[in-house]
């Protein structure tokens, strides 16, 4: 492979990495902070962390709302959020995170029936390889029913959003825009969504919140959410929209470590197997390289 390949790979590798250790922040956040709060506040972590960074680049943010996709991105974003965070009220943090792996097949959904598109033959295999996988991960929980299952389907529900939220913020992004422009796009995404998501945060205010609880929102603020999407976001502008999307499986590695290790979750042999198949698919998807 290319080194145009390899720069991708890793930077999806990246935020897979950041991304794999917040499903299991928020469900442990989720015993003193409702689902909703603590999402807006996140956003609201991200949004100030971007402002920083764009600062000590010298770059003076702008807040154009009529940037082309922001809308979509905004809407997509804040229903995932919202709905990721209060999933994990009910789900394991393993399961939170495989679920939104059903995400793959959402967009493909979403670029026949709605861009008209035609992804190729090996991305549409990569994406049922990850699917199959997602599904062995979690078959246990809906044979058991209850609470698990209400917090699988919203954490599918949440797969869906985050498909919308893939191909809105892949389409709005090329190889011409800038890194910096980049990281400007999704302040103001984080910002509005953020916004959006306040007046429901209002009526979710927590009872107790301890000083770790203050400690993890921050980290969970500025690795998994600031840095880990603008990395994505910037693999995305170099491969397609099916690609991109793959790249987010990849979390499943650093979630079963980190949910074994920090909450005791059990990590079965269809889980292991189901991660087996979900990263298979990701780097089989990886061999068409260019942007759709």
């Amino acid at each position: 492979m290319s080194s145009a390949t390899y720069k991708p790979l890793l930077l999806g590798l990246v935020a897979a990495f950041f991304w794999g250790t917040h499903s299991t922040i928020v469900r442990f956040l989720s015993t003193d902070i409702p689902g909703v709060t603590s999402a807006t506040i996140r956003l609201y972590i991200a949004s100030v962390t971007l402002f920083i960074v764009l600062r000590m680049a010298g770059r003076r943010p702008t807040f154009d709302f009529r940037t082309k996709g922001l809308l979509a991105v905004v809407l997509a974003l804040a229903a995932n959020f919202a709905l990721f965070h209060v999933g994990l009220d009910y789900a394991s943090a393993t399961n939170a995170m495989l679920l939104e792996n059903t995400a793959p097949v959402f967009v493909l959904l979403i670029l026949v029936l709605g861009f008209r598109e035609h992804p190729s033959l090996i991305e549409t295999l990569a994406t049922l390889i990850v699917v199959v996988g997602a599904y062995l991960t979690v078959m246990g929980d809906f044979e058991l029913g209850g609470d698990r299952l209400v917090g699988d389907s919203i954490e599918i529900l949440a797969g869906a959003t985050w498909a919308a939220f893939l191909v809105a913020a892949s389409k709005s992004t090329s190889e011409e825009q800038s890194t910096l422009d980049r990281i400007n796009f999704m302040l103001v995404a984080f910002l509005a969504a953020a916004v959006l998501m306040t007046p429901f945060a209002a009526f979710q205010l927590p009872s107790e919140v301890t000083g770790l609880d203050i400690l993890l929102l921050v980290l969970l603020g500025i690795f998994p959410t600031a840095i880990a999407y603008v990395v994505w976001y910037e693999a995305a502008a170099h491969v397609s929209t099916v690609v991109a999307s793959l790249f987010f499986a990849l979390t499943i590695i650093f979630t079963f470590a980190n949910a074994a290790a920090f909450l005791g979750e059990q990590i079965t042999t269809g889980m292991i197997a189901g991660g087996i198949l979900i990263v298979a698919g990701v780097v089989l998807a990886k061999f068409k390289p260019e942007k759709a």
